[in-house]
């Protein structure tokens, strides 16, 4: 079964229950990086409270792992697809914008959605719970409850942002060079990717100096232009297959900033996008705050 790790310790326990989930995503440390950055790129349009949040996004960007939980059945089922999309599985076919389609086009294709994995969708789907949670800020500037709406959404919306930048998330190579049946060889690779950020000891102002976020018009061929960004760089990862233990590696240092510095950019974008999108949000007269 394809998984994914847990960034925080204090969620280690989750993976020795997952037993043999072997595939994971970014530590917990590196999704909170992530966060933390985007924050930090945003402009000063993006209100106050949630540029003054990055450490409570941060906090919470590592829940969609806890989500994996085997005592939650339902959940763990529903969800193990949102981490990543193996591109290759789709023969080449477009991938539509809405996720319904995506389960028609998969049908077509013989593919189980659940092998092939739903990120773009969890994405933008994550942007517009944040555009919506947006919306009720401008209308309850003030409101405690609205605002941790945005927070948690945010970091739900930076651990799919970040995971589709692993380029590992992107590929059926997703550890080590898929076999014959598409069967993962479990090489660990994915583990040693996964650890940089962590390892590296990178840190948010770094990495989000010089960052300048903008926000697409159209949301969901920004998320598949990064899908196929992440999914073109699987080759450069398996070159630095030998050297991901080697953490005095220029190389190393030099793909794990690229990488983090470019899901920091991604997020702090469709955090951008969904402040913009909230502008034009009508909300029922039936919700109050």
């Amino acid at each position: 079964m394809r998984g994914k790790a847990s960034w925080c310790l204090g969620l280690a326990g989750l993976v020795l229950l997952a037993g043999g989930a072997p595939a994971w995503g970014w530590w917990a440390g590196g999704h909170a990086l992530i966060t933390r950055a985007a924050v930090q790129a945003l402009p000063a349009e993006v209100p106050k409270f949630f540029r003054q949040g990055a450490e409570e996004a941060a906090l919470l960007s590592p829940e969609p792992d806890a989500e994996r939980n085997p005592a939650l059945v339902h959940l763990r089922a529903a969800s193990r697809g949102e981490h990543f999309l193996d591109l290759e599985l789709l023969g080449g076919r477009p991938l539509p914008a809405h996720r319904y389609e995506f389960l028609k086009l998969c049908a077509e294709a013989g593919q189980d959605p659940a092998q092939v994995g739903t990120a773009p969708y969890a994405i933008a789907e994550w942007t517009e719970r944040l555009a919506l949670a947006f919306a009720q800020h401008r209308r309850w500037p003030e409101n405690a409850l609205v605002q941790a709406q945005c927070l948690v959404a945010a970091g739900h919306l930076a651990h799919y942002a970040g995971d589709l930048c692993q380029p590992l998330h992107a590929t059926i190579h997703f550890d080590g060079r898929a076999l014959e049946g598409g069967r993962s060889p479990r090489s660990g690779i994915h583990e040693k990717v996964d650890a940089l950020p962590e390892k590296l000891q990178l840190e948010p102002a770094a990495l989000a100096y010089g960052l300048t976020p903008a926000a697409t018009d159209s949301l969901m061929p920004a998320v598949l232009a990064q899908l196929q960004a992440s999914n073109a760089l699987v080759d450069s990862v398996y070159a630095l297959e030998g050297e991901l233990d080697k953490l005095d590696s220029p190389r190393v240092r030099a793909f794990a900033e690229e990488r983090t510095r470019a899901a920091a950019l991604f997020t702090a974008s469709l955090y951008l996008r969904a402040w913009e999108m909230s502008a034009k949000v009508q909300l029922p007269d039936w919700l109050k705050r």
